[in-house]
């Protein structure tokens, strides 16, 4: 065969070749792609998806994050955050609803080789490099036993449209366009949790005990110990029908006692109501933005046995977030000190919660949380890592004041007690009791209800004084199981909060931190010169036609 017929040859093989792959119909395999169109893809019921898994990968590394919710035994946790509850049944029906019955609107692709263009690779394919490109987010939900619902790569937006993405089963080459909104398919820690850490109402705050000092881990020749740099504390009422705040105790650290002493605000000091004021919606919006488990061993309330002293690990983890060991003075379990000081929030209801304040955590290049000593001018996305407790501050609910029982006279309290108890057993129905013409009340009065028989004065008075006794004691009764049920639902609040905060180290947002850590000189401030002239001229009562003069004028 000549060159020009071996030219023509392969030329003519090549627009078959093209003529084929445009022509509708079934691929070599015997699959037909144009039948796919208008089938639907992920056919079940909502309340089937029990677990979540969702894989994205990170470029810049060459790393995958995932994110896994799963309902186990009817709760909800995060697996893939060490099992942090999740409050995912809004959420999850949510993410469900946005995979299920998606048509099949047009064949994207037919084989893998366009898998890149339209960032259709698997996440989870173990060659991937730091040069991968084209990569999706693979999505799969199973049921109560595991067995698949959806196993799906979301690839890119189709070019031009707003809902339309590029998808294939993770099994399957051909590649789909489907309507497809992600934004229920969400990876980020804070919209699967409750992430309001307090659910406090801002207006039950009464009282805020600042405790401003830092505490740092230091090597010494004896060992290890705890540099503390105590600057202060500081007591502050709310009064909510008044709305302002007092200054119950304030302290500040004296050099030469070494110790706390108390000190009063200035005839030219006050407090920052505004300072406050953030400082009580801070509180409101605490909100979490990651969660870490703690080390085994390691209370609520932040003590320690001594064995957990001996667990390096545990320590370690302790110190990397701002958080350091001690002995207290009298000896007995390690207490837990944080590098940034703490507060105290009481509520009307007696609920206290701790809050105590340790290292920042950075987010590092590959995503992963690094903890960080305290720096200066802390920017956005830096947050900060934080313990909670809640415990009972029984002193917040006033006791009732019970009325006296009036006193029965001697010989007759006997006889009253047999009385009333014969009374409250054979009372007539009031359906059929007879009702005493008005005209004849006063003689009612006098005669005695189980005889018929006139009453002496003495036995009328005996039986107002048993009735008037009754009432009150009834009364009394009410206010004291009105008490009892204020205490028990505070000490129930502050277990189960225990219980929520009692494995976790929390990370706020450290804009949040400065706005409720506050110093001395956050809270006291000078008085504006109106203001300070005005107490001090206190005045005196003035002579008819004459105004009021100054005290020393």
């Amino acid at each position: 065969m000549s060159e020009m017929a071996k030219t023509f040859t392969f030329v003519a093989l090549a627009v078959v070749s093209l003529v084929a792959a445009f022509m509708p119909g079934t691929g070599d395999d015997g699959f037909d792609f144009q039948a796919e169109v208008g089938k639907r893809l992920n056919e079940f019921d909502v309340e089937d998806a029990k677990r979540l898994r969702i894989v994205t990968f990170d470029a810049e590394t060459a790393s995958t994050h995932d994110f896994e919710v799963a309902e186990e035994d009817g709760l909800w946790t995060i697996p893939s955050k060490q099992g942090y509850p999740a409050d995912a049944v809004r959420q999850m029906a949510e993410a469900a609803t946005c995979l299920i019955d998606r048509e099949v609107l047009r064949i994207a692709a037919e084989s893998a080789a366009q898998h890149i263009e339209l960032g259709l690779i698997d996440p989870t394919s173990s060659n991937l490099s730091i040069e991968a490109t084209g990569v999706g987010t693979r999505v799969s939900m199973t049921n109560i036993n595991g067995a698949p619902l959806a196993d799906m790569i979301i690839g890119k937006q189709v070019p031009d449209t707003e809902d339309q993405r590029y998808v294939r089963n993770t099994d399957q080459d051909v590649a789909y366009v489907v309507n497809l909104q992600t934004d229920a398919l969400t990876t980020r820690f804070e919209d699967w949790i409750e992430k309001d850490l307090l659910k406090l109402n801002p207006l039950d705050i009464r009282r805020v005990q600042v405790k401003d000092y830092s505490a740092e881990l230091v090597y010494t020749r004896q060992g290890i110990g705890v540099k503390t740099d105590l600057r202060g504390e500081m007591e502050l009422h709310y009064d909510n029908t008044e709305s302002k705040w007092t200054a119950q105790r304030l302290q500040k650290f004296d050099p030469g006692k070494k110790t706390l002493v108390d000190y009063a605000l200035g005839e030219d000091e006050s407090l920052n109501e505004d300072a406050l004021r953030e400082l009580r919606n801070g509180l409101d919006d605490l909100v979490i933005v990651d969660v870490e488990r703690k080390p085994a061993g390691l209370s609520a309330d932040l003590k320690v046995g001594s064995d957990f002293a001996k667990n390096q690990d545990a320590v370690s983890s302790l110190i990397t977030r701002g958080f350091a060991p001690t002995s207290p003075s009298g000896g007995g379990d390690l207490e837990i000190l944080s590098s940034e000081g703490e507060i105290i929030c009481t509520l009307e209801s007696g609920v206290e919660y701790v809050l105590r304040f340790g290292n920042l955590q950075m987010q590092s290049d590959n995503g992963a949380a690094e903890p960080q000593d305290s720096v200066e001018g802390a920017d956005d996305g830096i947050h900060r890592y934080l313990f909670v407790m809640a415990r009972f501050n029984e002193t917040m609910i006033e006791e009732p004041e019970l009325t006296e029982l009036p006193e029965l006279p001697a010989e007759s309290e006997e006889t009253a007690e047999t009385e009333t108890a014969a009374e409250e057993n054979d009372a007539p129905d009031e359906s059929t009791e007879e009702q005493v013409p008005e005209d004849d009340e006063e003689t009612a009065e006098e005669t005695d209800p189980a005889t018929g028989e006139e009453a002496e004065p003495e036995e009328t008075e005996l039986s107002r004084l048993i009735a008037e006794r009754q009432a009150i004691d009834s009364e009394n009764q009410c206010l004291q199981a009105e008490y009892k049920q204020k205490l028990d639902s505070a000490r129930e609040a502050v277990q189960e909060l225990n219980e929520r905060f009692g494995d976790w180290y929390y990370v706020i947002d450290n804009k949040v931190y400065q706005q409720i850590h506050l110093s001395r000189d956050d809270v006291i401030q000078a008085k504006e010169k109106e203001e300070a002239e005005s107490d001090s001229n206190e005045a005196v009562p003035g002579l008819p036609g004459l105004p009021n003069l100054p005290l020393g004028q």
